[in-house]
């Protein structure tokens, strides 16, 4: 009996160990791009409707969780990813009906980096995976930048001068402006200047008025106007 239970546990433990897979080689993948992690099974397996649950092992996290994605009975994430991993975990449909795992974390940040673990219930399978996030280059952001944009660059080129606009904007404003302003003000001011010469000469003339009817201008009125009326008699009395 005692062979026979021996044995038994050898096949079993060589089972459980078969079952238990790791990726040869990291997984790399570009800072921003998408890594993808993809385990297919001995048999083509619709696993849609089966348990799978993807988790970190490193401890490269801040949630009390490490799960970064989940599905049981067709539904996806039964149990809530960690914080940094929601809305970047997709498992492609189409290979899980032909019984492939396949997952994919986009935008990949830094963070990413480190050891993960994938469990099919069902099917008894675990496989463990490294992720290696290659930081991106401010060299390779600037090209990509500029290449969508359009421009070419030449690094042995000399950069080029362009002319100072303000230099010739602000004088052509600060022109404009004193020219505005010296209308403004010489049409508040013309009518001011009117005002005043009319002013002036309303006084003038009455002051003329007022002289003419001072009592000498008057009795000099009067002894003319005396003078006048005697002169005939004076020739008649001489006649």
């Amino acid at each position: 009996m005692k062979v026979p239970l021996i044995t038994l546990l050898i096949v079993l433990s060589s089972v459980i160990a078969a079952e238990k897979h790791e990726a040869a080689q990291p997984i790399e993948a570009q800072e921003g791009g998408k890594a993808t992690v993809q385990y297919r099974t001995n048999s083509p397996t619709n696993l849609e409707n089966d348990m799978l649950i993807c988790k970190r092992l490193d401890g490269n996290f801040s949630d009390l969780n490490s799960y970064i994605y989940s599905r049981r009975h067709g539904q996806e994430h039964p149990q809530p990813p960690m914080e940094q991993y929601r809305n970047r975990t997709r498992l492609v449909l189409e290979d899980l009906r032909k019984g492939i795992v396949t997952l994919e974390i986009f935008p990949v940040h830094s963070s990413d980096s480190g050891r993960y673990k994938c469990f099919i219930r069902k099917q008894n399978i675990t496989f463990n995976f490294t992720i290696v996030v290659i930081p991106k280059k401010k060299t390779d952001a600037f090209k990509m930048t500029t290449a969508s944009a359009g421009i070419k660059t030449n690094p042995d080129a000399e950069p080029t001068k362009h002319p100072n606009v303000w230099g010739i904007v602000i004088p052509i404003v600060l022109g404009l402006g004193l020219v505005l302003v010296v209308i403004f003000r010489w049409n508040v001011i013309k009518p001011w200047l009117s005002n005043i010469v009319r002013r002036r000469r309303d006084k003038e003339e009455t002051f003329e008025m007022q002289t003419l009817r001072t009592p000498g201008a008057e009795r000099d009125e009067s002894v003319d106007n005396a003078g006048a009326a005697n002169g005939p008699r004076n020739i008649q009395q001489e006649v």
